[in-house]
């Protein structure tokens, strides 16, 4: 019997619902009557909980096995020289996201033609979208005229009137603090975006942030957009702890690593994808990833995805979203990105398989502690 159907037949029973008369059929018969007719209720009321839910996508599943973490739409694989340069595939790519119940979209001042080319295919009708202005990236980016005109730029460029987070991308330490956040709290007071949020800072950096605009009544940071996959877990000791203490949502990039995790060491050595080192972001994930720690480990990641029964990449991915220290209850997300429509699909559709079993994130664990030492921390301070 249903667990709460017992309960109430034993509550019927302790409310004197008996009959203690001799001639108890009848009464037998009504009492049958009135608990099926409370099981049919309970049943309807069980079955009506679960029909509103919504439709059972990427994101449901998530709740479903262990949390439900936001699916975010990486734009650093929207832009120039990739297939997303086409308006109607890209527009093939977002209705995949909206399918599957994704909501968010993610640029940045960084990402090239990123911010144009979700605002042609007018990607904010169905999407929220955040972006970034470069801070650290481009040293004095971060001064008042820099915010200012950057959240026009982007505004103008992805044809919406506000943004969802608007995150500086990393630390401008060329630019007093005061400054930066002070032309923040006046585009946030324009309605401009809805929350405010850091990338690529160190945790007494956001501390810094977070104790100023409290201090000045300005909004404080609600997202951290940060590097976090199964080689690059430095996060976990050093800047989760304070997002949690002050409440900040944890965004993840490079759930892949940049690419390393579904790629062999041969491929890393003649310096495949984003690891050549002639090509946007090659010397920087070079840097990060090309030691010989983390390529001797390339070949137990491949031996660990065989015994999960899973491809390499579908392996980094769910223990991300469902294996490490993300939560739904902090409001986290994992950035995903994609070289096609196809592999998009691909992509969600591996997120549903959900959690990978304890024996599997057992041996990543280990994976972890032989790379701890020389591992990256993000794509900003390398």
């Amino acid at each position: 019997m249903h667990r709460h159907a017992s309960t109430a037949v034993t509550r019927l029973a302790g409310a004197g619902l008996t009959c203690h008369c001799s001639k108890s059929q009848h009464c037998a018969e009504a009492l049958s009557l009135a608990v099926l007719t409370i099981l049919l209720m309970l049943g309807r009321s069980y079955f009506l909980s679960r029909s509103i839910r919504t439709p059972f996508t990427a994101r449901t599943i998530m709740a479903a096995s262990k949390a439900e973490v936001e699916l975010v739409f990486g734009g650093g694989s929207v832009g120039s020289g990739t297939v997303f340069e086409d308006r109607s595939i890209l527009r093939d790519a977002l209705d995949v996201l909206k399918k599957e119940g994704v909501k968010r979209l993610d640029s940045a001042h960084l990402y090239g033609e990123s911010e144009s080319l979700f605002g042609k295919a007018n990607a904010g009708k169905d999407f929220i979208i955040d972006s970034k202005i470069k801070g650290g990236f481009e040293p004095g980016s971060a001064k008042k005229d820099g915010v200012l005109k950057g959240i026009e730029l982007s505004l103008d460029r992805l044809n919406v009137e506000k943004l969802g987070i608007f995150y500086i991308h990393a630390p401008d330490y060329e630019t007093p603090l005061e400054e930066t956040l002070a032309a923040i709290n006046e585009v946030y007071t324009a309605g401009k975006f809805d929350r405010f949020g850091l990338s690529n800072y160190k945790a007494e950096d956001v501390q810094k942030v977070f104790d100023l605009c409290v201090e000045k009544g300005y909004p404080t940071p609600t997202a951290y957009q940060g590097n976090y996959s199964a080689v690059a877990r430095k996060l976990e000791d050093t800047l989760l702890p304070t997002l949690r203490k002050l409440a900040i949502s944890f965004y993840v990039y490079s759930p892949m690593a940049g690419g390393f995790l579904s790629k062999t060491k041969a491929d890393i050595e003649k310096g495949a994808g984003r690891f050549n080192e002639s090509s946007p972001g090659g010397s920087m994930y070079t840097k990060m990833y090309k030691k010989p720690a983390f390529l001797d480990a390339l070949a137990d990641w491949e031996s660990i995805a065989d015994a999960a029964g899973c491809g390499k990449a579908e392996l980094a991915y769910r223990w991300v979203a469902f294996n490490s220290q993300l939560s739904d209850e902090h409001g986290d997300g994992v950035l995903i990105g994609a070289s096609s429509v196809e592999q998009l699909q691909d992509t969600l559709n591996n997120l549903k398989n959900g959690p990978l079993a304890p024996e599997i994130a057992s041996r990543i664990d280990n994976m972890w502690t032989k790379l701890a030492a020389e591992a990256p921390t993000d794509n900003f301070h390398l």
